[in-house]
């Protein structure tokens, strides 16, 4: 069976096949920790800026990074991140809860009565890439998928798990996103949480949602080091207990002083949320798949209308990833150069 997105490039294209699902595999995963460390950095600063602390949102976000490195130094396997994904989905239910409720119960026309009611459209054409590419994201968790069935006690119920994991997501994710937009409509901001009223609800929710992302970080940076890891092979076998656990300590903090690095030079989420899920989200996960599955075996047994819907989804992917990755770029140009 295999185990990872790389081993399944490999199978179908060889080395370049490997390589090429490596590098989109890996920009996500790193990427995706980058977003997080942005976001905590973001939410912490507001937090606590009302309060009168004057430590900057850049200095706030190494501060996450050092917090998200022990976990990371200290984990060896998924299966022992299992408690830290618990935590994790608990703290995203919460924040969805308390943002739908509030978006609801306080809609942008009685914030702002004074000023004129947001527009709501049916679809806004240029901005069908971006959201594309960010809906991807959305469910672009299965990075991870490989080693957590790995890491099961009872792999043959892996594909329950994941039909019950992305119904959830998807109840979650219309949940928030239908009461966001129906609240503040064209006004809304990403990430929602800042559309929502001040006060203790929100307060709340930035909070939760700073304490899920800092426990899933170890978590998308633990399937890239376990990848690497068995490539390198870094083993205690090979290098022995000691020097074992410090190779893996010293890359591992290497990594994460390199993607905190990127945090602190881009430090724009709406922006970089873009741009990773035009790049590696789509290609990763709306692209290579579907790629990989026809070179394999796709053409033998896939249904005519199964061999149209991919060959559909292989153009949307495409034309959002080229289009939402230029708009992304240009975003970031322009809020760098303020």
């Amino acid at each position: 069976r295999l185990h990872s997105f790389p081993q399944i490039g490999y199978a179908a294209f060889g080395k370049w096949g490997q390589y090429a699902t490596q590098f989109f595999n890996y920009l996500y995963s790193l990427g995706t920790t980058c977003l997080y460390i942005i976001l905590s950095g973001q939410f912490i600063y507001q937090l606590v800026s009302t309060l009168g602390v004057t430590v900057t949102q850049k200095v706030w976000m190494i501060i996450v990074a050092i917090i998200i490195w022990i976990p990371v130094a200290i984990l060896k396997e998924m299966s022992e991140a299992a408690i830290m994904a618990i935590f994790g989905l608990l703290a995203s239910v919460i924040v969805i809860i308390i943002a739908s409720v509030m978006a609801i119960t306080n809609p942008y026309t009685e914030m702002f009565p004074a000023e004129a009611a947001p527009a709501h459209d049916t679809a806004i054409a240029i901005g069908v890439p971006v959201a594309l590419s960010s809906i991807v994201f959305s469910y672009s968790g299965s990075v991870v998928y490989p080693h957590v069935e790995a890491s099961m006690k009872k792999p043959k119920q892996w594909p329950n798990v994941v039909y019950t994991a992305m119904g959830f997501c998807a109840v979650c994710y219309l949940l928030i996103g239908v009461a966001g937009y129906w609240a503040y409509g064209d006004a809304v901001v990403s990430p929602v949480l800042d559309s929502i009223p001040t006060g203790a609800p929100a307060t709340i929710s930035k909070i939760m949602i700073t304490i899920h992302v800092m426990i899933a970080a170890p978590i998308m940076l633990l399937s890239f080091y376990l990848e690497v890891e068995k490539m390198w092979n870094i083993t205690p076998e090979r290098l022995g207990k000691k020097r074992e656990f410090t190779v893996r300590l010293v890359y591992r903090s290497v990594v994460v002083g390199v993607v905190c690095a990127i945090s602190l030079a881009i430090p724009y989420f709406s922006d970089f949320l873009g741009l990773i899920s035009s790049i590696a989200c789509v290609t990763m996960y709306a692209i290579l798949p579907i790629v990989c599955y026809l070179k394999l075996y796709g053409h033998r047994i896939a249904r005519w209308y199964e061999k149209i819907w991919m060959a559909f989804v292989l153009i949307v992917g495409c034309v959002a990833s080229i289009w939402g990755s230029v708009d992304s770029i240009k975003s970031l140009i322009r809020d760098t150069k303020g």
